[in-house]
């Protein structure tokens, strides 16, 4: 499924959480340049750590890009154990879900997933974790689950999950109800001025067999 390994949407969301973030990151240093005692060890700490992490995704980053994925596996790993609770860590296995993906491990690559749902809410990242879980269950024929993935959440639908929508109703047979989706989506896309051209072949493919039935 090569939707799947489209990451310019983890790509946009690093760049927003890091313009949100950095502005704290660096305050928090001039914080710890302008104290003293115990309040400027614990910032020198933190932000220590906040650079290794920083620096160590960074490589995760590379070998990802380079195809290094044993490298990959080995330092997202590493980040998830060295701070489970950090915003790299959630990242770190969005990237490890689709390398295990990628390799077969589909169990395990919903398993991270699930977590990601869970715990990428502040930087945004649950939607796409949702999205990503929807298509691997989609794959497996596991429709109903798909369909829930999605809907289970207090978010609005983005774009992407609109589409995914309506290719899980198709799958399920419910051939309106895609249709329906679809032209949501169709209607979103166009509002951004994104790439519609795979989604009206599917609009049109759904409006073939309605032309069919009625004849």
């Amino acid at each position: 499924m090569n939707d799947y390994t489209t990451d310019e949407e983890l790509s946009n969301k690093i760049k927003q959480w890091w313009v949100k973030n950095g502005i704290a990151v660096m305050m928090s240093v001039t914080l710890a340049i302008g104290s003293f005692g115990g309040f400027t060890y614990w910032s020198s700490i933190k932000n220590q750590k906040a650079e290794n992490l920083s620096i160590n995704y960074s490589q995760l980053l590379m070998a990802f890009n380079e195809s290094r994925f044993d490298d990959a596996e080995s330092l997202a790993n590493a980040i998830i154990e060295f701070d489970k609770s950090s915003n790299y860590a959630t990242l770190s296995k969005l990237l490890l879900a689709k390398i295990k993906f990628e390799g077969g491990d589909t169990s395990y690559a919903k398993k991270l997933l699930n977590q990601v749902i869970v715990e990428g809410e502040e930087m945004g990242l649950d939607t796409l974790a949702r999205e990503r879980l929807a298509k691997i269950l989609l794959q497996e024929n596991n429709t109903e689950d798909a369909r829930l993935v999605l809907l289970n959440s207090n978010i609005k639908l983005s774009d992407g999950s609109l589409e995914l929508l309506g290719d899980i109703y198709q799958k399920q047979g419910d051939l309106t109800a895609a249709s329906e989706a679809y032209k949501d989506a169709l209607t979103n896309y166009q509002e951004t001025d994104q790439d519609t051209r795979n989604l009206l072949l599917k609009i049109n493919m759904l409006e073939n067999i309605n032309t069919k039935d009625n004849e």
